[in-house]
């Protein structure tokens, strides 16, 4: 009779304790670590026929497989994929995820078809443009969102003026309702008219909600916020839809946390 540990490795949200070998793992966890799909695509994968082991269809998720087992997903043999790793301009009205419902285009329609398992690192929500990262290596796309050890840049939008003072403020760091002190590692003005001015933001860890909610409590109208660098990775020259391989000098600066 099998443990409870045993039946349990390969659920969903409970961690691996080190009782399976990477010889030995789930299928949808085989699947999703040779860079193919996230675990739950991968589960999705399984469950609707589309997976054979030893030419065999089999529909259990969690069915434990060993490295020498041929899997096949779609008729084609499974093997460890290429990683690959880009920058991509996120246009206006683009969303990294479907969102229920929304007039906006997907993410999808603009990646490489001919990478596997390419996915964004992170999220930027629709009205939000610039860089976003890509890649099919799960555990770079995490350090990447996480934003730990670099910093994240952004142009921000906002009506009317922006005085020096609330310039000094920022910068001088602010206690935030739901996202505690924030205190950016750069602020400054691009650009100020009557209409509207432009400032620049660096963020360790750089979410988009922070900046939402620094400006709210400066009492400051968000036109428009645009992503332009994360780490070492710079938007440059790209223009709005296209993508960029990085160097091996990004890749493993963002892997390190330069």
């Amino acid at each position: 009779m099998s443990s409870d540990k045993s039946d349990k490795r390969d659920k969903p949200g409970i961690a691996d304790t080190g009782d399976v070998s990477p010889e030995q793992r789930g299928l949808a966890r085989r699947i999703a670590k040779a860079g193919y799909a996230t675990r739950r695509q991968s589960e999705e994968m399984v469950r609707s026929g589309r997976v054979r082991v030893n030419g065999r269809r089999h529909l259990d998720p969690y069915m434990t497989v060993t490295q020498d087992q041929e899997i096949m997903i779609d008729g084609v043999p499974m093997t460890e994929i290429i990683r690959s790793y880009y920058a991509f301009y996120k246009p206006d009205n683009v969303s990294t995820h479907p969102t229920g419902g929304h007039r906006t285009r997907l993410l999808s329609e603009f990646l490489p078809r001919e990478v596997p398992g390419i996915r964004p690192a992170g999220r930027l929500d629709a009205g939000t443009t610039g860089l976003l990262l890509l890649s099919n290596d799960s555990a770079w796309n995490a350090a990447a969102a996480s934003g730990h050890g670099f910093d994240k840049e952004f142009l921000v939008t906002v009506v009317g003026v922006v005085s020096d003072n609330q310039i000094e403020v920022m910068a001088a760091g602010v206690q935030l309702p739901r996202v505690g002190y924030l205190h950016p590692s750069l602020v400054s003005i691009e650009s100020r008219f009557d209409h509207n001015s432009v400032f620049r933001i660096a963020l360790s860890g750089g979410k988009v909600r922070q900046i939402r909610a620094l400006c709210t409590a400066m009492h400051l109208i968000i036109e428009k916020i645009h992503r332009v660098s994360i780490g070492p990775v710079k938007l440059g020259l790209l223009k709005p839809g296209r993508y960029r391989l990085l160097s091996q000098m990004e890749i493993e600066g963002i892997r390190e946390g330069v």
